[in-house]
């Protein structure tokens, strides 16, 4: 599943019953802890039985060319992965970062990877101060 804005169909997805022993109670976990953070900030979804991506694009060709983000649970640790891409001339180039921490650290993990997702105008704007109070 891709380009999935609702988290409530996040949760559906991990919660079948093939996906218990391929990490589903774990990422249920993960998303209970940061349900939300992940509310609060425009990103699309992208699910597999293995791991949960992140982006600001909401299919697979757009997402592919914006920077993103892997979540792969794994038991008692998250493993968070950042990756972005681009065109240098006749070169490709790409960058990750990695994060593995214990499930309780993965809140702090994941702030730290939505704070390099960009453009930063894709988060709703705060009403501008006029100084009128």
């Amino acid at each position: 599943m891709e380009g999935v804005r609702e988290l409530d169909v996040v949760y559906a997805f991990y919660r079948e019953p093939e996906h218990a022993r391929h990490g589903g109670p774990e990422m249920v976990r993960f998303l209970d802890s940061v349900a939300d953070i992940l509310r609060a900030k425009r990103v699309y979804f992208g699910t597999s039985h293995l791991r949960l991506s992140l982006s600001r694009a909401a299919t697979y060709p757009e997402s592919s060319e914006q920077p993103s983000i892997m979540v792969f649970a794994d038991g008692r640790y998250i493993n968070l992965s950042y990756f972005e891409s681009w065109q240098d001339g006749d070169l490709f180039r790409t960058r990750e970062d990695g994060i593995r921490c214990p499930a309780e650290r993965a809140r702090a993990a994941l702030l730290e990877m939505l704070a390099r997702l960009k453009p930063a105008d894709a988060e709703p704007a705060a009403a501008p101060d006029t100084g009128r109070g």
